[in-house]
Parts: structure tokens; sequence; C-alpha cells
């Protein structure tokens, strides 16, 4: 309580610490002597107390620690439980999204995805959804030389791109409508981590009957929720306060 306090705070005497959390001052007194021998807090001007190195070291340890892989696996699992949808956890490898997992539904049809697999940026959904970090400088750099129609409904823009990104920044997740592969859509959501930066993304596909047109939001919700538990296991806490666009 009390390093969740300070932490919230930046700098609290003991007092106040009391006066706070109506812990007493005797046990207050004992645990701040314990939590400063540890260098988890250290005291500062006119006796108060803010966080120490130590709890840099712990954050580092728990940042090496976390396999993104093994925390967002069961999210992946319920996602798709008792669906025809594949996930998909990617990465950006340069500017180009790669799979690093892949979790089946209970579909009969099965996508011929494989790990370590590139995918264009901008037309697929996990791209889009890592796309939600970056600027819109960085996204056209990255697709300038990549506009290549792949369907009928690919982007043939730049522009068009960045105004897909701007909505799917908007939403919290991005759709990508049979612009990779005809008959096939996907929906991603961004993973962010401790340090609230965009780290990965999750997606579901699905065969384009599977996913109509009028399930896109509901489904995307879900997405959305499943990176949003994702992130919050790998330590990212968004600021309520915020009035960004969700990314």
């Amino acid at each position: 309580m009390i390093l969740n306090e300070i932490s919230e705070t930046g700098e609290l005497s003991i007092t106040e610490m009391h006066q706070r959390l109506q812990i007493p001052k005797s046990t207050t007194f004992v645990i701040l002597s314990t939590l400063e021998k540890h260098h988890l807090i250290e005291k500062c001007a006119e006796g108060k107390f803010r966080l120490g190195p130590a709890v840099l070291h712990l954050g580092a340890a728990f940042a090496r620690q976390t396999d993104i892989r093994a925390v967002a696996r069961p999210h992946m699992e319920l996602l798709v439980q008792g669906t025809p949808f594949t996930a998909h956890l990617a990465t950006l490898v340069g500017n180009q999204p790669v799979y690093i997992d892949k979790a089946e539904g209970d579909g009969f049809v099965r996508f011929a995805t494989t790990i370590g697999q590139s995918l264009p940026l901008h037309a697929s959904g996990v791209g889009k959804a890592l796309a939600i970090g970056m600027s819109d400088e960085e996204i056209a750099n990255a697709v300038e030389s990549k506009l290549e129609p792949l369907t009928g409904k690919s982007y043939r823009t730049i522009e068009e791109v960045l105004e897909d990104i701007r909505m799917a920044r908007k939403l919290g997740y991005a759709v990508e409508d049979e612009q990779m592969e005809e008959g096939i859509r996907c929906i991603g959501a961004p993973i962010c981590n401790a340090s609230g930066k965009v780290a990965a993304s999750v997606s579901i596909t699905a065969l384009a009957k599977d996913l109509p047109v009028f399930k896109l939001q509901q489904i995307g919700e879900r997405v959305k929720q499943t990176a949003d538990s994702i992130s919050r296991d790998l330590g990212y806490a968004p600021d309520p306060h915020s009035t960004q666009e969700n990314g």
C-alpha cells in the first residue's frame, strides 16, 4: 500500500502516509525503515520519501522474465474457444509484422499460416494493429514502396492507409477486410508493454462467411478486450485521465 501510494503521488511524509492509508505511525515507521534498507524507497527533502532505485531493478527483472507468448497464449485460446477463428500473435521486425504464435479455434478450416511468417503492415490485421503505435510518418515510410494491390480491396494510396489506421486508433482495433486475400477477414488489436509502448498485436483470422460485416464491431471489441488483458498482464497500466485516442 505504501509503495503504491508513493508511486501515485511522488513524495510522501510519514504523517501523510498515516493519514492517507490509516496505518499506525509506529507501523508505518517500521515498514519505511525496511523499504529504505532495501533501497525500494529513499528519503528526500523535508523528510519525505520517494521510490528508490531498487524499484527500477525489479521492473527491469520483470520485463526480462516476461515472455509475451506465455502471457498471451491463454488469452488467445480463450478468444477463439468455441469459434471457427484462428488467433495470431505478432510483433514488428523492422517494419513488418511477424507471427510469433498461433492458436486454433474449433472450425473445420485451418489457415496455412506459420510462426515466423511476415506480412504486409498495411494489409494485415496484426500489421494495422501494430501501426496504431506508429506515427503517420513512420507508417508512410514503411509502406510507401509496398502498395502493390493484392486483391480488389487493397489500398492504392498512402492516404487510404493512414485514414484506416486513424480510424483504428479511435476504435482500439483494426479491420482487414479481404485486402490481403479474398474471402478472408482479420481483426487485430495492439498490445502494450509496461512502458506503454505497442509491443505486439493479437488478431483473429476467419473466412468472410464466418465473420460477416455486421459482426465486425462485436468481434472487434472482443479482440480489443483480449489485447487489453494481455497488456495488463505485461504490466501496462493505462492513465485513467488520458484523453488520447486509444492505442
